[in-house]
């Protein structure tokens, strides 16, 4: 789906009506990362510049905060993004930017903006009903209450909602000839402005836009757009001691964030609690649910969301944090964050053969049956459901699965060259007891011989013995490599699984990957980009142009891991890396 341009909306009639602001949001961070990923060539002459300013001049009380550092000269990895980009890093100088400026406020790029844009730039909103947009979205999802219009939003009051596009100016002089220039532009379309001062600065407000551009002024050092002109005039009255900047929830987010971020997003927590409260209240999740209620606990606990992007020399970093309040957490609750996501050896997921397209390690935890059993008897609904199950089929779950069926697992996908099933792929757990491991997989064998009439026979896979059914080139069977249960569909998946020639730890991709991430990690998932690729080929009956295949040969590999559970900081982390390689 394509964002909505904000720069090609045209003047609304002077009549009263009411904007999407989720649109006018999203419009309005594509307009502005349009413009700052142009300054980066502009980038070295603005080294010197301090840090962030803008936290300074927003309310303590904003809910979204969107930045970017364009100084991107500075990073000692950028040439091979800019090779990896090129139209990104040049999009000042492109045709489709070229003409969206003009059409829209009537300047150039180089002309009218490199002159004046400085090293940090924002997107900052405010004041949106979250209760009401909370509500709406659960009342849309509640089967039991269908809403009474199509779009429930379209009833949401977001007459106080407030957003501003933010960018430092460097050279006072040419950031308000630029203003002038396309203020006089936009009159010369049909536009009326109307203006008022604060603080001897000179607002402008249009008298129909309602985009993130109907309001605009030169204040404290920095380009402001915004949505309406009170915010702008909020800015610049806004003080110190109640600015964003010395928020406790913004502060404890952007200090667990990392350091060599070049974008961040923050989100505030007081918003995503309310968020979700409305959702409760509108009664699409059921707190009854134990696992839901604990996940509201957790969320009142929230400080805030962060999400960051880093250049390094491997590729893209991309960061997820989400930070809690401890002292807001029950000692149960705070028990259960430490240690949700069992820790899982880096060794599991680099045992996979280096051919394999996708792999994902994780750990089942011993006591997941318990968790199950205890979750369904909760509720009188399902409280008989796994007795009634066993009952049925003629099996103890704890006997024959419950009580081995855990550890540290893997699951990879290979590519086959079968005409039949091209892919394969297998899972592998490491069991602590593999005698209880046989006896369980051997009943379970024999009940799926009852249920379908497939019976599973011994059959040689080299020097090894395993159970499968085969017919063609379709395989599908289990076996054991040691301590490793091993169930695989595709033969050359089973044997990938006894003994790849060639491992992924020897593959300097996933290793440098690895550093990336967070160690110790609750497991890896990794997609090997050029055996995708491949795999489309072989798979697709059309050619891949050889403009896209050019294009996408740079991206090697995406990984992704997750911290074990909170930290001294009431952080949780999670990391994607997008490997390049040009």
């Amino acid at each position: 789906m394509t964002a909505l341009d904000p720069f090609s909306l045209p003047p609304a009639p002077p009549a009263e009506r009411r904007s999407s602001l989720l649109l006018i949001i999203g419009g309005g961070i594509v307009g502005l990362l349009l413009i700052v990923i142009g300054t980066s060539t502009l980038a070295f002459t603005l080294l010197g510049q301090r840090a962030s300013a803008i936290p300074e001049l927003l309310p303590a009380e904003t809910q979204i905060y969107a930045a970017i550092t364009p100084n991107l000269n500075d990073l000692p990895n950028i040439d091979r993004l800019r090779r990896a980009f090129p139209e990104t890093f040049d999009y000042q100088n492109t045709d489709e930017t070229a003409d969206f400026l003009q059409e829209r406020f009537g300047v150039t790029f180089a002309e009218d903006i490199a002159l004046w844009i400085g090293a940090e730039a924002a997107v900052a909103v405010y004041g949106l009903p979250i209760n009401q947009l909370g509500g709406a979205m659960g009342e849309s999802a509640n089967p039991l209450n269908p809403p009474a219009t199509l779009d429930p939003l379209e009833d949401v009051d977001l007459s106080n909602a407030n957003v501003l596009l933010i960018t430092a100016a460097r050279d006072q002089r040419a950031a308000q000839a630029f203003l002038d220039k396309q203020r006089a532009f936009r009159e010369g379309q049909g536009e009326r402005f109307t203006s008022n001062t604060a603080d001897g600065v000179t607002i402008y407000a249009s008298e129909s836009d309602e985009t993130p551009f109907a309001a605009f002024a030169l204040a404290r050092n920095m380009v402001v757009f915004a949505n309406n002109a009170a915010s702008i005039t909020k800015l610049i009255e806004q003080r110190s001691e109640n600015a964003l900047a010395r928020n406790a929830q913004f502060q404890a987010v952007t200090q667990s964030l990392p350091d060599d971020r070049i974008g961040t997003i923050y989100i505030a927590g007081e918003a995503l609690t309310r968020f979700f409260d409305s959702l409760f209240e509108a009664g699409s999740l059921d707190e009854s649910n134990p696992a839901i209620a604990d996940a509201r606990s957790a969320t009142q606990a929230m400080q805030g969301v962060g999400f960051t992007m880093a250049v390094i020399d491997s590729g893209l970093r991309f960061d997820a944090v989400t930070v809690f309040d401890q002292t807001r957490l029950s000692s149960e609750l705070r028990e259960q964050l430490s240690s949700f996501r069992p820790t899982v050896s880096p060794e599991r997921a680099g045992e996979v053969s280096s051919a394999a397209i996708g792999v994902f390690s994780f750990a089942i935890p011993a006591d997941w049956g318990k968790r199950l059993r205890e979750q369904l008897d909760s509720a009188p609904e399902t409280a008989n459901t796994l007795r009634d199950l066993e009952d049925n089929l003629g099996i103890d779950l704890d006997r024959d699965l419950f009580s081995w069926f855990h550890g540290e697992g893997v699951i990879a996908m290979l590519p086959d060259e079968s005409a039949e099933a091209p892919v394969g792929g297998y899972f592998a757990l490491r069991v602590s007891d593999q005698a209880a491991a046989e006896r369980g997989m051997q009943q379970l064998s024999e009940l799926a011989e009852d249920l379908t009439g497939i019976r599973f026979q011994a059959t040689s896979l080299g020097r090894t013995q395993v159970q499968a059914v085969e017919e063609g080139d379709l395989f599908f069977g289990y076996g054991f490599n040691g301590n490793d249960l091993v169930i695989a569909v595709g033969r050359q998946a089973m044997e990938a699984a006894f003994g790849a020639e060639q491992k992924l730890v020897s593959f300097a991709t996933y290793t440098n990957a690895l550093k990336a991430l967070p160690s110790p990690n609750s497991g890896i998932f990794y997609v090997n980009l050029n055996a995708a690729r491949d795999l489309a080929n072989r798979l697709g009956s059309d050619p891949v142009d050889p403009d896209t295949e050019q294009r996408l040969a740079p991206f090697r590999a995406i990984t992704s891991s997750g911290t074990v559970g909170i930290d001294n900081r009431g952080a949780v982390r999670g990391t994607l890396l997008l490997s390049i390689e040009t």
